[in-house]
């Protein structure tokens, strides 16, 4: 009886090891064409003042060329551990370090620009290029004069 017990014990400890131990991390794809950029998380001037917003200015980041506008900001935030969420279905970001579309109104959401220009294509049809300098604005559209 007591071998049956200690046995009993050893496989419960080792299913409990086994359970405990860590996965192998994922590898990451080294940027084998690399594609200097910038890029700032901004608060909309002209609306709600937002307490406490995660403004980043002009940080110096590097993607992969022929990426996405899209793409290179996830790999951003990704790699500076910012939460990031993508309504994959229509391609566009719902949500940055925490700020999601219609938090303080309906008409509250992200947009971009790059270069200080808002350009024609969706950020997942957006390709980046050298140089490139993407802003990322929360903002009130009902406080935008279109």
């Amino acid at each position: 009886m007591k071998k049956v017990l200690s046995v009993l014990c050893i496989v419960a400890l080792l299913f409990t090891f086994a359970a405990c131990s860590k996965a192998p991390a994922e590898e990451e794809t080294p940027i084998v064409n690399p594609t200097d950029l910038t890029l700032s998380l901004i608060d909309g001037e002209d609306d709600v003042d937002i307490e406490d917003f995660p403004e980043i200015k002009d940080d110096p980041f590097i993607a992969e060329e022929g990426s996405t506008v899209l793409e290179a900001t996830q790999l951003y935030c990704m790699s500076h551990d910012i939460t990031i969420s993508v309504d994959e279905q229509k391609g566009y970001v719902t949500e940055i370090a925490g700020l999601t579309e219609g938090d303080y109104s309906k008409q509250t959401g992200w947009v971009f620009t790059v270069n200080g220009e808002m350009g024609t294509l969706g950020a997942d049809e957006q390709i980046i290029q050298e140089g490139d300098k993407i802003v990322w604005e929360f903002i009130d559209f009902s406080a935008v004069a279109w």
